[in-house]
């Protein structure tokens, strides 16, 4: 495939911030080890409300390297469980206080943008999961209600029958489709560096190619020495594998996408793409779009292999097999965009607990505190999680540290090769269930039976 193989968001004339490496030996109030969005806001954060503190991030390549400098470009207030599905664990007051607050995070997050100059094309345009099939509209239909019964309203999310699904979008096939208004587009990462910009202007330190080995009772030992802190704030995410208080706590799951050129006048009113909400379908295999404000789609999905031992490489960003399927996505939605040249595809690790429930906690005892495990739901989850982070941190009793995500403890994944097996199985799942239900129109139900029993 003939393109860039870098994220389209990084073509934007950014003024990157020069940052250096640590010393041999710091000293710091505050060490935060990630420069994505986690490490960054629980920083701004931080900053904000304790201008004194001294704050260190340590960054082992650059700051938005990871998921945070390349997702889709969705902020959104969804988590990857439903509100039934936290209210079946934590109760309906629990749940609906989490969606609750995570909807109220949109409206922060552009605050803060505004307050702070951050251009990073902001369009709060919703979000629509169209039902490809018959059988996904079912399940689309079910789900909804579900999430009203648990306490979401109609102006959270409403069903459009297929025929108002083109008020947003126009797509090849829908059976229908859940709309909600709680999911903005941004370039992330102008975010990420724009977040940078503010902290360093604040006297926050940040050093870059400084890989972190080992964190250890307030002591982060690092490429070049360490730094003594009298709190660690672990904020790495897809790259979490090799710190002992993480290891086997999430598995690094490929999430792969590719742009489009942009898409000439024509195209555009044939996908009638109107006030560009994102967009997925009702698959098992989770596939997520929107439309960048120069008219390019920007496609992603998952799908890649997971590598034994949860092994990150550089090598692994591209597949050619799983890049392919997402170019055929693209064809299979949007017809009129099926010979639109794809001028960059990309992709990395996102987290993935055993639970797929995120966390935010603190060991005071051990000086240490974590938050992450977003499962690529993370653009508006890290500005949450961080903000109850900073209130545990400065002991303030406020409804998000009685979020149910405080203090949770995912299980750990199995040993391998179970895990190996277990994960890439579940990817081999998805895809087979969405095949057999559009070629035969009914549920595989011995092959969905294994794929819920393995989540």
């Amino acid at each position: 495939m003939d393109a860039l193989t870098y994220p389209v968001w990084h073509d934007s004339a950014i003024q990157q911030t020069a940052f250096g490496t640590a010393p041999a030996h710091a000293e710091v109030d505050v060490a935060i080890v990630g420069a994505g969005l986690s490490g960054l806001w629980t920083a701004y954060y931080l900053s904000s409300a304790e201008p004194s503190l001294r704050i260190a991030i340590l960054e082992a390549r650059h700051v938005g390297f990871g998921a945070s400098g390349r997702n889709g470009g969705w902020c959104s207030g969804y988590f990857p469980l439903t509100v039934s599905e936290l209210a079946s664990v934590y109760g309906r007051d629990a749940a609906l206080l989490a969606y609750q607050e995570s909807f109220a995070t949109l409206p922060e997050v552009e605050q803060v943008l505004r307050r702070e100059g951050i251009e990073c094309g902001w369009h709060q345009g919703g979000t629509v999961q169209s039902a490809s099939t018959a059988l996904q509209a079912e399940r689309l239909q079910s789900l909804l209600k579900q999430q009203h019964a648990n306490g979401l309203g109609a102006g959270d999310a409403e069903w459009l029958p297929s025929s108002r699904v083109s008020e947003h979008i126009s797509v090849a096939e829908t059976h229908g489709a859940i709309y909600s208004r709680h999911c903005a587009t941004l370039n992330p990462f102008q975010l990420v560096n724009g977040l940078a910009r503010v902290l360093d202007q604040r006297g926050v330190t940040i050093w870059q190619n400084t890989a972190v080995q080992a964190i250890d009772n307030g002591v982060v030992t690092h490429s070049h020495g360490r730094v003594v802190a009298k709190q660690v704030v672990q904020a790495t995410e897809g790259y979490s594998h090799s710190i002992a208080q993480t290891k086997r706590r999430i598995v690094p799951l490929y999430s792969l996408m590719v742009a489009t050129e942009p898409l000439n006048q024509a195209t555009l009113q044939a996908i009638g793409w109107h006030n560009r909400a994102t967009f997925n379908d009702g698959g098992q295999m989770v596939i997520y779009a929107q439309l960048t404000p120069d008219g390019r789609i920007a496609f992603g999905g998952r799908g890649a292999p997971y590598h034994f031992a949860s092994r990150v490489r550089e090598r692994f960003d591209l597949d050619d097999q799983t890049h392919r399927r997402i170019v055929s996505a693209i064809a299979q939605h949007f017809p009129a965009a099926a010979q639109a040249r794809i001028t960059h595809r990309w992709g990395g690790p996102l987290a993935v607990p055993r639970d797929w429930t995120p966390t935010v906690m603190l060991d005071r005892a051990q000086k240490y505190a974590r938050l992450g495990g977003y499962v690529g739901d993370g653009v508006a989850a890290t500005n949450l999680f961080s903000r109850a982070l900073v209130d545990l941190i400065l002991e303030r009793d406020t409804s998000l540290t009685h979020l149910p995500f405080v203090n949770h403890r995912s299980p750990r994944w199995e040993l391998e090769p179970l895990r190996f097996l277990g994960v890439n199985s579940l990817i081999a799942l998805s895809e087979s269930i969405d095949n057999y239900e559009t070629s035969h129109h009914k549920v595989p139900k011995l092959r969905t039976k294994i794929f819920e029993a393995l989540l």
